[in-house]
């Protein structure tokens, strides 16, 4: 179809248009695009009907409009407002139907509708309130759990939980059913750093959060009640720094069966691919598509001169082939076999425990960190670490084993170079000021001595041997007498005797020594068990699909975008006005957008610039009709609704 005969198309199909009710009532069929035909010709054609502010209301102040929410049904709309209030308005009629000043003592954040009656709210002063639409003289009930401000509330239709998130990190749920005196039951189910928002898919079965490290991280499968039990002690920064340093961290290694394919619960994958010059350090905003097939983002570049919105595809995909994931190892040297011998019954001796460091002589004083390898208690394990792999998780089971991180000796890593000087790094190496070869210590293990190494810790029964990286096998072991135990020698599992020609792995001749090494491992250590293992870093999908630049209006305010009703369009906060971006000129559906060369720009289908008077930081449409709503930081909100026009075509 060429241009003109598609322009024509679309004009007989547009909701204004005679011919396509003559058409209807004579019963014939649509054709396939009328569809798209009447949606752009809505959403085209959208134009601020009204408006209302505090002053002409004879208001008190309301301040800046921070988020905006529909009822399920389009019935009420409910503003969030920096002067600690919050306004309820007909969307139809454009009149504010009741207000409620002080809901809390800091200024609100944002509302989420639980059903037809009763919504959710946030704030500044770290609580969420519940609220009645019948009666809201009073709040139902104040939940108290965060320690900094909460920003962001959603609810699962599936488990029936309040999900919220905050500055503090932290994800709580909240069982709305189960009052107790003073609370209700609730749960912090995840924390990370940098935290900005978390979103639940429309059917929950999948979150969606965005850190200010440049960030998203999708939990797919979700199942909030044991989402803290697989998660405990996961931290995303820190295996990102280790996707982009290429250099294995042990303690982040641990959790690399959350990301196995393979997995039925709590599956977790990384999204951090962005269009060619927009380096995202904070992903501020963040919404799902009605249909749960994308998320819509905006970023601020790591510069904060440019800021991008993006729209990533997060529905679960495909496994990725093996070239997916980097070996970040060197293969093994090929390994001479060992001539037969008859076997023989192994002789195990009695295991001690092995000394964290070496004793130093008489009047020398003893090395930094030595005190704290002393007290330490023998029998205690740590707290800190990843959840037990459940009985009927087969992925997650022996996990640490195949990675051979049982030998680890470090309970604290420290990233001695941040992102963004590796960033900088990067930019130097591509104007040729460094070589290829630079290198510097970006990773340092560090024992202090309070969590007990795994030398400790209980090894795996014998008849798990198989599962190990490398176990001695049976016939090199022989029933010489046993020697006497050196103190000062690290205990190992049984090994040949030394001075067996085929045993080249012994280094009890080498000086022991206490300084860390980049690896983590010291020289005193017992020999690494996963010298047999290759070690694989996941390499992130690319889920880019559309992006567009915005502008850096307006720093340090977060601009809440968000997608249509039927998905089909993005409203993104522009200035003092909006903007309405299409995936292609026809306002076509996701699904039937398969652009050639993905990632591809959004389209400019409609502006409507210098509505306001401030800058615009929250929008949102109607979940029934082509009605849209656009708050300011003076506290202004202004409608939009279609219209029709010569200038339309």
């Amino acid at each position: 179809m060429g241009s003109t005969d598609r322009a024509t198309f679309m004009a007989r199909y547009s909701a204004f248009s005679p011919y396509r009710l003559i058409r209807r009532e004579t019963g014939f069929p649509t054709p396939v695009g009328a569809g798209d035909a009447m949606a752009r010709s809505l959403y085209c054609g959208m134009r601020p009907i009204a408006s209302w502010d505090y002053e002409t209301a004879n208001n008190l102040p309301t301040g800046g409009v921070f988020n905006l929410e529909f009822s399920p049904e389009g019935s009420l709309l409910v503003a969030a407002c920096e002067k600690k209030s919050i306004q309820i308005f007909d969307p139809l009629t454009h009149q504010r139907i009741h207000s409620v000043n002080g809901a809390h003592s800091d200024c609100v954040n944002c509302v989420k509708f639980l059903d037809g009656r009763m919504f959710a709210t946030c704030s500044d002063d770290t609580t969420i309130a519940l609220w009645d639409v019948r009666n809201l003289k009073k709040k139902i009930r104040s939940l108290l759990g965060h320690s900094n401000w909460v920003k962001n509330i959603e609810f699962s239709v599936k488990d029936k939980l309040l999900v919220t998130s905050g500055l503090d990190g932290s994800i709580y749920t909240w069982d709305i059913n189960s009052y107790t005196e003073f609370n209700l039951v609730y749960q912090r189910v995840f924390h990370a750093s940098g935290l900005m928002r978390c979103r639940l898919s429309p059917d929950a079965k999948q979150m969606v959060m965005c850190t200010t490290g440049g960030l998203l991280v999708i939990v797919h499968d979700l199942n909030l009640t044991t989402l803290a039990q697989d998660l405990h002690g996961f931290k995303p920064n820190l295996y990102r720094l280790m996707q982009m340093s290429q250099q294995l961290i042990p303690i982040a290694a641990m959790y690399d069966h959350l990301f196995d394919d393979k997995r039925t619960e709590n599956r977790v994958e990384f999204v951090s691919d962005f269009p060619d010059g927009n380096d995202a350090q904070v992903v501020s905003a963040l919404q799902i598509h009605p249909q749960g097939w994308s998320a819509l983002s905006r970023n601020i570049s790591h510069d904060d001169r440019s800021e991008w919105s993006c729209i990533h595809d997060i529905q679960p995909a495909e496994a990725l082939p093996q070239k997916a994931v980097r070996d970040t190892r060197p293969p093994a040297p090929p390994r001479r076999p060992a001539p037969r011998r008859a076997p023989r019954r192994a002789r195990l001796r009695p295991r001690g425990p092995r000394p964290m460091v070496t004793v130093p002589p008489a009047g020398e004083p003893p090395s930094f960190g030595e005190g704290l390898r002393n007290i330490r208690n023998e029998d205690t394990e740590p707290e800190a670490g990843p959840s037990s792999p459940r009985p009927d998780d087969p992925q997650g089971a022996n996990a640490n084993s195949r990675l051979g991180i049982s030998s680890i000796q470090n309970d604290v890593w420290e990233a001695s170079i941040t992102i963004k000087q590796h960033r900088m790094l990067q930019d130097m190496y591509s104007r040729g000021q460094v070589g290829r070869n630079f290198n510097m210590q970006r990773i340092m293990g560090i024992n202090t001595g309070i969590a007990p190494p795994a030398a400790l810790r209980p090894r795996p029964p014998r008849a798990a041997a198989r599962l190990l990286p490398r176990a001695a096998p049976a016939h090199d072991r022989d029933d010489r007498p046993d020697r006497p135990e050196r103190p000062d020698r690290p205990d190992r599992p049984d090994r040949p005797d030394r001075h067996d020609r085929h045993d080249r792995h012994d280094r009890s001749d080498r000086p022991e020594s206490t300084s860390p090494s980049s690896s983590g491992q010291t020289p005193n250590d017992p020999p690494a068990e996963e010298d047999e293992t290759r070690h694989y870093i996941r390499q992130n999908r690319e889920r880019l699909l559309y992006y567009v630049e915005e502008t850096n209006e307006g720093k340090g305010f977060i601009k809440e975008l968000c997608y249509s009703a039927d998905g089909r369009l993005v409203c993104s906060p522009f200035g003092r006005g909006m903007r309405l971006l299409a995936l292609d000129e026809r306002c076509a559906e996701l699904s039937q957008c398969a652009a050639a060369a993905r990632p591809a720009a959004m389209v400019d289908v409609g502006q409507s610039l210098g509505v306001h008077q401030d800058l615009v930081v929250s929008s949102k449409f109607s979940p029934r009709h082509h009605l849209l709503v656009t708050g300011c930081l003076e506290g202004r909100i202004v409608w939009y609704e279609p219209y029709s026009g010569e200038a339309l075509y």
